[in-house]
């Protein structure tokens, strides 16, 4: 059902970049993505010809942890598309879950960039979609006043499917977030919270998949989040 192109962020997933640091950071958090999933199927005619459709899924509260390390210039991160059951009107049902690992470099204090591994498994009945590969990211946040800014992200990535596999479609997969963060410092142990709301699309198009037609994937919607740095 796809191959993948990622955007990535210095959190790994979305959100804004932190501020240069030179002692050792470790943030820690999750974010709610509620997820509008449309992936595409297939139909036959009374001729038997068959075609693609868009079929939707129910929408979903999706949880994606984050695991983040800085030390200066230098991040590491990652986070994950928490295991999720999504429903389908014909009563078909797809398990899903992403996993996302990067190490980025902050070329400026407000533009990270970024390199990685990806990894999305998703099926049901019919079988499992395990794409996998490196990932490439750039995210940017500027400062607006008091604690808010704003962030956006931008990134591709190269997934393959293992041999073997019931579903072997390789896919484009591209990711787009923009949105709105505040951060607020503290004197205990937690060092800084940052808070995020934005709107995020993942979109990933499997090569060939009726002839010589793509089969297009999208998940989109709002998201929310939360990050404690020690």
């Amino acid at each position: 059902m796809n191959r993948n192109w990622i955007v990535v962020l210095a959190f790994c997933g979305a959100g804004p970049a932190l501020a240069q640091a030179p002692e050792l950071n470790v943030s820690v958090g999750a974010r709610a993505w509620y997820a509008e999933w449309t992936t595409f199927s297939y139909t036959t005619d009374a001729l038997g010809n068959q075609a693609l459709i868009q079929v939707a899924a129910d929408d979903k509260w999706v949880m994606m942890p984050i695991l983040s390390v800085r030390y200066g210039d230098f991040v590491g991160s990652v986070s994950g598309f928490s295991s999720t059951n999504f429903s389908y009107p014909d009563g078909r049902q797809d398990e899903r879950q992403e996993l996302d690992v990067n190490l980025g470099y902050t070329v400026t204090p407000g533009l990270t960039l970024t390199l990685g591994y990806k990894k999305v498994e998703q099926g049901g009945n019919a079988g499992k979609y395990r794409p996998a590969g490196p990932v490439a990211g750039i995210s940017a946040n500027a400062p607006l006043s008091g604690g808010m800014s704003v962030y956006g992200a931008l990134g591709v990535g190269w997934l393959k499917t293992p041999s073997g596999d019931d579903i072997q479609f390789d896919a484009d997969y591209r990711l787009t977030e923009l949105g709105l963060a505040y951060t607020l410092n503290t004197e205990g142990w937690v060092r800084r919270w940052t808070f995020t709301g934005g709107y995020r699309i993942q979109v990933l198009s499997s090569k060939e998949a009726l002839g010589s037609q793509d089969g297009r994937d999208t998940t989109q919607g709002f998201t929310v989040g939360a990050i404690a740095t020690f």
